[in-house]
């Protein structure tokens, strides 16, 4: 049950009462049993909620008579500090929008059974089926360094993604942009509190070239280029530039990916859709790589997973009557050497953090100049030796080519 029991309830009650209603037939009268979800973010908090009928069991026969019940998951907004730290109401906005206007035309997704941007029940809140109990999904058991297999059934369900922005953006081009339109930026603009974690940690794997006793000439020169990284590379990489921008997820990463093993193949699911944005498919596609891929990162493996994510995306293209010849498989590749630099970025300030099982706490987001030297650090040399490689690996590739 939930420890905050009367806070908890004061607000739970109501909600439970409005989405009973929504789930219609033999939920007029119910009782509820609600947790906390360990996997809480500072973003939201998240309640695991199993709501019963209260009616006489549903006789199936005698022997195998059920209760009626649905399992869902409540996001609630976190307090007002987090709120204005990490911009919480507009990443509700963004998901809410997701699921209002977006989610229709792409399945693999939750389904969203309750969310208003007018809140009559104290707080924002989105209610979603939960697609462990219902669906039988579940998380990856690997943060980093995933197998392959995993890899693969990511990139060919994002591939659909993309399709999806591309076929809508064909089909209902008005429809598509009014709704990119609404989104709002959370992270990314000129004065975000993110500014100085990707200038204070992009150069973080030259401490280990260095040590190594790596190319001077070539150190000094990716230090001095990424003096300003997120003004020089950030704020570019983000720019939407057509053909290829579609739909991105915006936060790719294993924490906003469930998994299910059906026929011997691996399936799909995404959530958490409140950093969504219209930009290059690279920024998905970086972030995932460089985050959860890193020690595997080089130019066999990513022209593997292109090849593969291309390969979905055109069939999908394909089944809905699109031509993809804007969408050819040297574009992607030519787009990923200009923006593949924007997964090595996040990963900088953040692979320490995936590799830990501690993370970087909430509490370390109040003060940013902190934030920025504990992830400089975190994970020691082991983090700076595997970004160095990857760093050479993906100037083997060519991403480095538009920058030095």
């Amino acid at each position: 049950m939930c420890e905050q029991t009367e806070d908890c309830h004061a607000w739970l009650k109501p909600l439970v009462t409005k989405v009973s209603s929504i789930l219609g037939e033999g939920f007029e009268d119910v009782r509820y049993e609600v947790s906390v979800s360990t996997d809480t973010s500072v973003n939201s908090n998240l309640f695991l909620v199993n709501v019963v009928s209260n009616a006489n069991p549903v006789d199936d026969d005698e022997a195998n008579k059920r209760v009626k019940s649905v399992n869902i998951v409540v996001k609630k907004l976190p307090g007002e500090i987090m709120q204005d730290v990490m911009r919480s109401k507009e990443q509700f906005h963004n998901e809410i929008l997701f699921y209002q206007k977006y989610a229709r035309y792409y399945d693999q997704v939750p389904r969203c059974i309750y969310a208003t941007e007018e809140p009559s029940l104290r707080d924002l809140v989105i209610v979603l089926e939960n697609v462990a109990t219902k669906r039988g999904y579940s998380m990856c058991k690997w943060k980093y360094d995933i197998p392959m297999e995993y890899t693969l059934a990511v990139f060919r369900e994002i591939a659909r993604f993309h399709a999806t922005a591309y076929t809508m953006k064909r089909t209902r081009e008005k429809e598509f942009f009014d709704f990119v339109g609404a989104i709002r930026e959370i992270r990314i603009y000129p004065e975000s509190m993110f500014r100085d974690m990707y200038n204070g940690t992009a150069t973080r794997s030259l401490d280990f070239l260095r040590k190594q006793g790596y190319d001077k000439e070539f150190c000094d020169k990716f230090e001095a280029r990424c003096a300003n990284t997120f003004e020089d590379f950030v704020l570019k990489f983000v720019k939407v530039e057509e053909p290829l921008a579609t739909l991105c997820h915006g936060d790719f990463t294993i924490n906003n990916v469930l998994f299910k093993k059906e026929s011997d193949e691996q399936k799909v699911i995404f959530v958490d859709f409140a950093l969504i944005r219209y930009g290059s498919p690279i920024l998905d596609l970086s972030t995932f790589l460089c985050l959860h891929c890193a020690r595997d990162l080089d130019k066999v493996m990513l022209d593997n997973v292109l090849r593969v994510y291309h390969d979905s995306l055109v069939q999908c293209l394909q089944q809905n009557d699109i031509d993809g010849e804007d969408y050819s498989y040297e574009a992607l590749y030519e787009e990923y050497k200009k923006k593949g630099l924007f997964g090595f970025f996040v990963a900088s300030y953040y692979l320490g953090a995936q590799m830990s099982k501690e993370g970087l706490q909430a509490k370390d987001v109040s003060d940013m100049a902190e934030w920025v030297a504990v992830s400089r650090q975190f994970g020691g040399e082991e983090v700076d030796e595997i970004l160095a490689k990857m760093l050479l690996k993906l100037k083997e590739f060519g991403c480095l080519d538009y920058i030095l």
